[in-house]
């Protein structure tokens, strides 16, 4: 093999290589540029769709996520029965492999990577109002807030501020008037929370449940990016004690914020202010890198080797 030819098919490789390094990679990360995504969005709360997993949500934005509420929010009773106590979280992330996700929050609980949240069991609205200021400072750009379920519970040690659904209401509309006022560049899915089937809490769920959409609507009416979003088919046999979810009822609840994420308007989401929480390094589970990035880490090693082999070749 002479020496011009040796170097016209060693340059032929490296090309090749390149184009397919940078075709696969542009691929990865513009899957959804040519998906239709709403601009405009209807009055009403968002329904489940049922989006396939792994659909880019923003490529090129990080999603700083805090996810918002009472102990279906923290993952309650989710380390039970070989669980592994990261409630729907977990689920959600798998769901979000093409995006890059960081979880907001002071509070953390179960055994994936980032596992961090606000969110305090059997607490209601006025208390979460009280303790999120510091997981605001965060800055996340979406709030993922599902509240509400412990103040329809009619126990005083539960309900602290009575449970009434109408007053209710109007408590969780000054609580996410309070999300504005911090983080007025963040998305906010206000949940049309999830049923129940236990005796202190039914009577007046439906009811807190019907006056959530137009809470957030007046909100919405007002120019603030929020939405409601509604987990009131959320099926109650994927409960385990009439209120939390079984451990596949976490992950059908991670299923059903990711389906609800996928239908924000693609501009309503911008940046994160500021740097992320600082948080310890972990390779625990959960922690996969998105083909993008995994692309990047074995496909530019690869080059090189080709690049050093074809140099070889070629002098050889």
């Amino acid at each position: 093999m002479n020496l011009q030819y040796k170097r016209i098919v060693g340059a032929v490789c490296v090309f090749v290589a390149v184009a397919f390094f940078l075709a696969t990679t542009l691929f990865v990360r513009s899957r959804s540029w040519g998906e239709k995504r709403p601009t405009v969005l209807g009055p009403g709360p968002l329904n489940r769709t049922n989006v396939s997993p792994g659909t880019p949500v923003k490529p090129g934005t990080e999603l700083r996520i805090l996810p918002l509420g009472d102990s279906i929010t923290q993952g309650w009773l989710s380390d039970e029965d070989g669980g592994d106590g990261n409630g729907y979280r977990l689920q959600l992330r798998q769901d979000l492999s093409e995006d890059e996700v960081v979880f907001a929050g002071t509070e953390v609980r179960g055994s994936m990577y980032d596992a961090w949240f606000a969110a305090w069991p059997g607490k209601t609205i006025q208390y979460i109002s009280e303790n999120v200021p510091d997981s605001l400072k965060q800055r996340p750009n979406l709030i993922l807030l599902h509240a509400g379920t412990n103040d329809m519970d009619d126990r005083p040690d539960r309900g602290k501020q009575g449970n009434e659904p109408k007053a209710a209401a109007e408590r969780l509309g000054n609580l996410i008037d309070q999300l504005i006022e911090a983080c007025p560049d963040a998305v906010i899915l206000v949940a049309v929370i999830i049923g129940t089937c236990d005796p202190h809490k039914s009577p007046g769920t439906p009811e807190y449940q019907s006056l959530i959409p137009a809470t957030v609507q007046t909100r919405r009416d007002e120019g603030h990016r929020v939405l409601a979003v509604d987990f009131s088919t959320f099926p109650e046999d994927q409960l385990r004690d009439c209120i939390h979810p079984t451990n596949d009822g976490y992950k059908e609840l991670g299923h059903y914020w990711y389906d609800f994420i996928t239908q924000i308007p693609a501009n309503w989401i911008g940046h994160p202010v500021g740097d992320d929480p600082a948080r310890a390094e972990s390779t625990a589970e959960g922690a996969k890198m998105r083909p993008s990035r995994l692309m990047g880490l074995v496909g530019l090693p690869a080059i090189l080797g080709l690049v050093l082999w074809t140099q070889r070749v070629v002098t050889e």
